[in-house]
């Protein structure tokens, strides 16, 4: 009897890659800031700049001289002139509120009065000494105009004048 050889394992083909042909030179593309990013691009720039200034060689000779004295004044003096100059916008601030309330006082003064002198009981009051009374409403009618009421009218105001 005979016996069967054991399984061998097979292994898939292997595929060979493509022959690749000789590399080509890629020039790159020059970088352009995407358009609405400038301000991320400058925030990171200024960061990189100010990161790197304490250990430049005007701030390091700077912070070691006496030259070191006199920018820390003027800086002093700096801060102090804002500082005073902020005070007086503060005061400047509050003397213009104040001129707004005192115009505004005037203002609802101004709309009382002017609603006293237009109010209706009062031209009422003025109609009903001139001898004047409201109509009611199946008093009131409207007449038509025609071509001849232009010339009388004109005739009587040249009469009266």
């Amino acid at each position: 009897m005979a016996v069967a050889a054991p399984a061998r394992k097979t292994t898939p083909a292997r595929v060979r890659p493509a022959p690749s042909r000789a590399p080509q030179r890629v020039r790159p593309k020059p970088k352009r800031a995407p358009r609405g990013h400038l301000v991320p691009l400058a925030a990171a720039r200024t960061a990189a700049t100010v990161r790197h200034l304490p250990d430049s060689g005007l701030v390091v000779r700077m912070t070691r001289g006496r030259a070191w004295i006199g920018v820390l004044g003027v800086l002093l003096v700096g801060i102090v002139a804002l500082n005073v100059v902020t005070l007086s916008f503060a005061a400047s601030t509050g003397g213009i509120d104040q001129n707004i309330q005192a115009l505004d006082k005037e203002n609802a003064l101004l709309r009382n009065r002017d609603a006293q002198k237009s109010g209706i009981e009062r031209i009422r009051g003025a109609a009903a000494v001139q001898g004047l009374v409201m109509p009611t409403a199946d008093q009131v009618h409207y007449i038509d105009a025609g071509r001849d009421d232009v010339a009388t009218a004109a005739q009587r105001l040249a009469g009266a004048g």
